[in-house]
């Protein structure tokens, strides 16, 4: 029999682990997801076939496994109106960025089993990547349930110290806003050279595209792959010097940095409050 699942705050990225498990097989009358706008309601249950409500506290009441899709500013309202409600069986799973596990364990106030996820915005096409975190009281039998669930819209890695999902969310959970401007730059560099927009879109994109497939399904290393198409005095060795000489390697550590600095105040902030 399925586990029940409670999906609180019903968005995209819970939409898109929702599609994720119906995709592979997991039963609708198992997923009950909520949302404070019953105008989404009819949609969502239209195009997922799970039941929706405006009500957390009934979802969380017939669940085994919640997942906490609200917003960070908004999360610690929400779990101190579902205090009374929250049971030491259950597993509950954050999605919201920069919320430490020491946090959400607070403000539940019971011993339950608790993970946090950094799931990023490619969730929405199949093609998602996750880090996890788990607290002492989640199984082993329930980190490989979560890992398949999480592996139904993509991939996951799980981390042992919190401190690293810092580290996640910079590689990761922000990482598809940095190569969509590395897109965006392209695409316009291309447009300045003759192509329209649309041939400079798909031109760059399966080449993006192509590059992270080589990586992910290939043996060699990224080196190695980047050596492969540098022919001496050729055309992407003059790109690649034009990009180191412009400090491509500074740049981009500088922006994983921020990424991760800015995480680490957002989860002091949280954990303030």
């Amino acid at each position: 029999m399925s586990l029940k699942i409670a999906f609180v705050g019903v968005g995209n990225m819970a939409s898109a682990m929702i599609g994720g498990l119906r995709a592979s097989g997991y039963a609708s009358d198992a997923i009950i997801g909520t949302s404070r706008n019953a105008d989404k309601h009819k949609s969502i249950e239209a195009k997922h076939g799970v039941a929706m409500t405006s009500d957390n506290r009934l979802a969380v009441e017939q669940a085994d496994v919640v997942f906490l899709c609200v917003k960070p500013n908004m999360m610690r309202d929400v779990i101190q109106d579902l205090v009374d409600v929250v049971r030491q069986d259950q597993l509950f799973i954050s999605v919201a960025a920069g919320i430490e596990l020491k946090s959400l364990a607070a403000w539940l106030t019971k011993p339950v089993a608790i993970i946090r996820s950094m799931p990023n915005t490619p969730s929405l096409v199949g093609c998602g990547m996750s880090g996890l975190i788990a607290n002492e009281f989640v199984s082993d039998s329930q980190k490989q349930w979560v890992s398949d669930v999480f592996d139904s819209f993509g991939s996951h890695a799980w981390v042992q110290e919190e401190e690293q999902m810092h580290t996640v969310t910079a590689l990761s959970g922000s990482a598809p806003a940095y190569f969509f401007r590395v897109l965006e730059v392209m695409i316009e560099a291309g447009q300045t050279q003759g192509l329209d927009a649309a041939t400079s879109r798909k031109l760059a994109t399966q080449a993006m595209k192509g590059a992270a497939a080589m990586v992910e399904e290939l043996d060699d290393d990224i080196a190695v792959l980047r050596r492969n198409i540098t022919s001496p005095n050729g055309t992407t060795q003059a790109a690649l010097e034009t990009l180191e000489e412009n400090g491509i390697k500074a740049l981009f550590s500088s922006a994983v940095d921020a990424c991760s600095n800015r995480s680490k105040e957002l989860g002091k902030e949280f954990a303030s409050e």
